[in-house]
């Protein structure tokens, strides 16, 4: 009989591991389809553009594409951080100001209220940050007077359920 039971509880775990299995979804990177780690040629035909390493900068790990569209909205440019050994590791886009509470109202209604919102007065330039956590992405959404609208994307570090 304790065989019996033993055996059926194998069974059980053995199925619900079979079905996290085949509902899981990979780490999207902001953009469906994308996951993050991917490398810089998996990006460019994802996206169907070539990236454009940023030049002018200390890092080499920086690219960029110009006049993007994510679904129909504008984007003055997306920049990507893509590591050699460890591939996508960020994604920037900077966003025309009048798109900005679309791009808000968006995030809002599908990740819900941010989890930190603050005003940094940094010298002459006030800024605004809204930041999510999905459990997956760090979401950061900066508005500054100087410079258009920013949002970051970057994979947590963190697994939320390890907080208990």
């Amino acid at each position: 009989m304790k065989s019996t039971k033993k055996t059926f509880k194998n069974i059980i775990f053995v199925y619900i591991i079979f079905v996290i299995q085949l509902f899981s979804r990979p780490a999207f990177a902001c953009i469906e389809g994308m996951t993050w780690g991917m490398d810089l040629s998996s990006v460019e035909n994802h996206l169907g553009v070539m990236l454009n390493p940023i030049k002018n900068t200390q890092k080499e790990d920086l690219y960029e594409v110009k006049d993007f569209k994510m679904s129909d909205l504008p984007v003055l440019s997306l920049k990507l951080r893509i590591k050699n050994e460890e591939g996508l590791k960020q994604i920037a886009y900077e966003i025309d100001y009048e798109n900005m509470t679309e791009v808000l109202a968006g995030l809002r209604n599908r990740f819900g209220s941010p989890i930190g919102t603050s005003e940094i007065v940094d010298g002459n330039e006030p800024q605004q940050q809204w930041i999510w956590h999905t459990g997956v992405d760090v979401i950061t959404a900066i508005k500054s007077d100087k410079r258009p609208f920013i949002l970051s994307y970057k994979p947590s570090l963190l697994d939320p359920s390890f907080l208990g």
